[in-house]
């Protein structure tokens, strides 16, 4: 229903209303509730200011949406998202009300005049208000000092106070004036913060007659309302006012986009953005919201996200800045296929239209290598000079250009050409994104001062500098020669142009950068060959504290030595005390480590029953990959070798690629999630192993008469890991409680079952046990927390069934070699 058909009363200007009650239609919105409560902040009496609630956008139609939501409307019990407001001016310049600038200055005429009703102190006054005179009656400036001295007074009560006066004159329509945005603004935060709804909705009503009558909006009406009911929590609100202000009052679909980006890392309004992006009549957000979720580490929302945009067919349009996230759900999720249009963003080669299906694409490019490699051809050497004015041609655009430089074969570009791209792009995030292009096309960029700088300032987003850089008369090759660079300094900072002299100041510095980082590597090297703990220690917190970073060299050496020097799961402890510390003082710097290290680690510490050191280790890896903050927000590093196929190819060319980050809320029973492959079933088998059997050959001299008591788990390794895996399972570590115990009773088959082990140290374990299989059934229960194990009589009944088939293939064993059965005896 349009309310914009229903014409209000045509008041004349002499005629005063007071207090209009305006009684809205029937709405098909009966579910709607109007109990929420908005809280009223307090204002200074003299502050002269102007409030806003913020921008949103909307939605279409499908009233069937509403019925959806939850029948209550009241608000989420939910600390409300914070959300920067719009910027509006605290102060309005006094030229603005051009001939009223003395009535500001004058309280006792701004009390007279904005006494609409003649109650107060214009009860008296011989004349009429200014508002009723012809010649003001659409004088926006006279309204804003009535408002603004209201407003400064009386708070929202005096804001109340203006819009009944204006209500019924139906004279005020302007939009354009400088004084409109905080006009119309302070009176929808104040409908927004009082208790009755019915201000809103009277609101509602003038911005229909103003858009109706004379063809404008109400500004910002849209955005702030829709923001208020996100921000608040409001579900039910929120959806109702998107339908009502989408028809005539809808801001795009860029307004749009911004609002749901703002509020879409919140997830109790996540099937409220969704309502709202399906009854919105723009579907064309995942180019902006995958994305922006995915950078905020929020992969899981963003696959949800996903899911809702194929339903509507809303797919990525550019390719750049959905790939990391397409990457990452093609190498953890590989069962969740991809679109084509997704598939095409990453350039999957797997992918087939259905032309590509029926014909073989016989590319120039294809015939030429073809030719080439046949009859020996190699391909030009490229001209750099001639390749920069290529690239900087106008009259080609710059895909175009670097299309045909890849389909050229050429695999390298020099710093001239490098200044052409840059130069046509202008900006950091573009120079940045063309470099990434590059890359995807197998073209590198020779290394050289020139790039490094760029990369700098494109980094730190200094325009400023990067734009001198790029139109400075400097050859690429002057950043490279030291002793020019010394005459430059000297001879610019003469001539005062502080423009040349600044970029060579800062190459210098990246040149000194480059210096310290070679010497300090160079350093780290000596220190690991020569396994000197304290020096490397030492020199790694310096490296930490100056922001010098570790070359890949340096970091592979260490972890190649490291699984190099293990033999199977041993290491003498002043290498394993050499390898640990060095790995988490790695870990500290944001330098990942790989899988590989972290396994043969815990493997060394299991072995040689260091209980205290392995829940210290286990602990630090669980919280590192599940809940600690890294310099990415929201990411944590993963060695290259240790993340799957589809994110590993595309960065094949990275130099000195120390890790890849991944989202931090990556589920912990996705197969290939870094703890999954750490704390494998061969892992997880061998600490229970090794923890059983060297808790029983000390069981004797620590306890020599175990009592059941709530601490006893804690000395006793076989009880302390199970409450490790416990305490692992609450921090984040996807475990199979069903195969822990598994383990659990394969250890107990050789402590309780027939017969004796063929093998010594098992032998020894089982003669030293002095706990009966209740007891340890208690002890393992107490230790997990809840039942581990299942019944005795079936533990007993399952053990002696495991105990038996052991016997027999030990047996079997024995025959083969030679030897008899172990008697009981003889192990005494």
């Amino acid at each position: 229903m349009r309310l914009v058909s229903i014409a209000l009363r045509d008041v004349k200007p002499k005629r005063l209303v007071l207090h209009p009650q305006f009684f809205l239609p029937p709405r098909p919105f009966q579910l709607y509730g109007r109990d929420t409560q908005l809280s009223v902040p307090g204002y200074g009496k003299d502050a002269r200011s102007y409030f806003s609630a913020t921008s949103l956008n909307g939605s279409e139609n499908p009233v069937d949406l509403v019925s959806r939501l939850p029948d209550n409307p009241q608000t989420t019990p939910k600390v409300p998202t914070q959300k920067p407001d719009p910027v509006l001016p605290s102060v309005q310049r006094t030229e603005l009300f051009g001939k009223w600038r003395a009535l500001l200055t004058d309280p006792s005429r701004l009390a007279i005049e904005s006494d609409f009703d003649r109650q107060g102190p214009a009860k008296s006054w011989p004349h009429l208000l200014l508002v009723d005179r012809f010649e003001n009656r659409s004088d926006l400036a006279l309204w804003t000092c009535l408002l603004d001295y209201q407003k400064r007074v009386n708070g929202d009560g005096g804001v109340r106070v203006v819009w009944r006066g204006f209500w019924g004159r139906k004279t005020l329509y302007d939009v354009q004036s400088p004084l409109a945005p905080a006009f119309w603004q302070t009176f929808l935060d104040a409908a927004l913060r009082s208790k009755e709804a019915k201000f809103l909705d009277n609101i509602w009503v003038y911005s229909e007659w103003m858009y109706d009558r004379h063809g404008v909006k109400w500004p910002q009406l849209y955005s702030t309302v829709l923001t208020h009911f996100l921000r608040t929590h409001q579900h039910h609100l929120a959806v109702q006012w998107q339908l009502r202000l989408s028809p005539n009052f809808y801001a795009g679909a860029e307004e749009f986009a911004s609002i749901i980006m703002q509020f879409a890392d919140d997830p109790g309004l996540y099937r409220t953005l969704e309502f709202l992006y399906v009854a919105n009549r723009d579907h064309q957000l995942y180019d902006t919201l995958i994305p922006y979720l995915y950078d905020l580490g929020a992969s899981q929302l963003a696959m949800k996200w996903r899911r809702v945009f194929a339903r509507h067919d809303d797919f990525p349009l550019a390719s750049v800045p959905v790939r990391p996230f397409l990457r990452f759900l093609q190498g953890y999720f590989p069962h969740e296929p991809l679109y084509p249009a997704e598939s095409a963003a990453i350039g999957d080669p797997s992918y087939e239209s259905a032309e590509d299906t029926e014909r073989v694409e016989m590319s120039r490019e294809f015939v030429n290598r073809v030719h080439g490699a046949t009859f020996g051809i190699k391909v030009k050497t490229y001209d750099d000079k001639l390749g920069a004015k290529w690239l900087a041609s106008s009259w080609v655009s710059l895909n175009m250009a670097i299309s045909t430089i890849a389909a050229l074969g050429i695999e390298q570009i020099g710093p001239l050409s490098l200044q052409s791209i840059a130069l046509r792009e202008g900006t950091s995030e573009g120079v940045l994104n063309r470099i990434e292009q590059l890359r995807d096309k197998g073209i590198t960029i020779r290394d050289s001062n020139y790039l490094r700088l760029m990369l700098y300032l494109a980094r730190i987003k200094d325009e400023e500098l990067l734009l001198d850089l790029l139109n400075s008369d400097l050859h690429p090759d002057v950043f490279d020669d030291f002793e020019l660079q010394t005459r430059l300094i000297a001879s610019t900072a003469k001539s005062e142009d502080w423009t040349t002299h600044r970029l060579v100041l800062v190459a210098r510095l990246i040149a000194i950068e480059k210096s310290a980082r070679e010497v300090a590597n160079a350093f780290a090297h000596i220190h690991i060959l020569r396994k000197d703990r304290q020096g490397l220690a030492k020199l790694l917190d310096d490296m930490r504290t100056m922001k010098i970073p570790l070359n890949q060299e340096q970091t592979s050496l260490i972890f190649d030595s490291l699984t190099t020097e293990v033999k199977s799961t041993f290491m003498p402890p002043d290498s394993l005390y050499f390898y640990l510390p060095i790995c988490r003082q790695l870990r500290s710097m944001g330098v990942a480590v790989p899988v590989r290290c972290w396994k043969k680690l815990l493997y060394c510490l299991t072995r040689q029953s260091r209980i205290d050191d392995l829940e210290k280790l286990c602990v630090e890896l669980v919280d590192t990959f599940s809940s600690s903050q890294s310099a990415r927000p929201g990411f944590v590093p993963v060695h290259p070798e240790d993340i799957p196929e589809p994110m590993r190819k595309p960065l094949s060319g990275v130099d000195n690629l120390l890790g890849v980050y991944i989202p931090l809320d990556l589920p912990a029973h996705t197969p290939l999630h870094p703890l999954r492959q750490i704390f494998d079933n061969r892992l997880l088998g061998a600490i229970v192993r090794y923890s059983f059997y060297s808790s029983v050959d000390e069981s004797g001299k620590k306890f020599p008469a175990l009592q059941i008591n709530s601490q006893r788990y804690k000395a006793y390794n076989g009880s302390r890991v199970i409450r490790l895996f416990r305490a692992l399972c609450g921090r984040g570590l996807f475990l199979h409680k069903e195969r822990l115990a598994t383990y659990v009773k394969l250890r107990l088959v050789t402590l309780y079952g027939p017969g004796y082990p063929t093998k010594r140290h098992l032998q020894a374990a089982k003669a030293n046990n002095n706990l009966t299989l209740p007891e340890m059934k208690a002890l393992l229960d107490e230790a997990w927390g809840e039942e581990l194990l299942p019944p005795i009589e079936k533990l007993r009944a399952e053990i002696e069934t495991r105990g038996q088939e052991e016997m027999s293939r030990n047996k079997s064993y024995l025959q083969r070699i030679g030897k008899t059965t172990p008697q009981p005896r003889v192990v005494l």
